[in-house]
């Protein structure tokens, strides 16, 4: 069998995706020297949101979460952890961040929860 060739592009889009999961591994870990307890705390917040609704925005989240990180970067591996575990699915759409006003209306996006077996409007 042949080995195939890799566009220009494939292989920047692969070390981009390489570098956004190191910062993410090197932000958990920071918050971890930090608060040890984030990473489970925000990882249940997201689970339990799911458990409830169909659909996920980090405003559902943050209403439910009282822990915040040391660094909101720190947040980034926890998502990633929801989406790989199953917990919730990309919808590819976005909203506005409402609760949070340092978050100054950031597009976030709405994940559909995979934990959720009632019945979406």
């Amino acid at each position: 069998m042949e080995a195939q060739q890799l566009s220009f592009d494939d292989v920047i889009a692969r070390q981009a995706l390489n570098a956004r999961d190191a910062g993410m591994i090197e932000a958990a870990f920071a918050e971890t020297l930090v608060s040890p307890d984030f990473g489970e705390l925000a990882y249940g917040a997201i689970c339990h949101v799911a458990r409830m609704q169909c659909e996920v925005h980090v405003d559902d989240i943050l209403r439910f979460c009282k822990v915040r990180p040391s660094h909101p970067n720190a947040w980034g591996a926890v998502w990633m952890r929801a989406i790989k575990d199953g917990v919730i699915s990309r919808t590819g759409r976005i909203k506005p961040c409402e609760s949070d006003p340092l978050k100054h209306k950031h597009n976030y996006p709405v994940y559909a929860s995979g934990l959720f077996y009632g019945r979406c409007a």
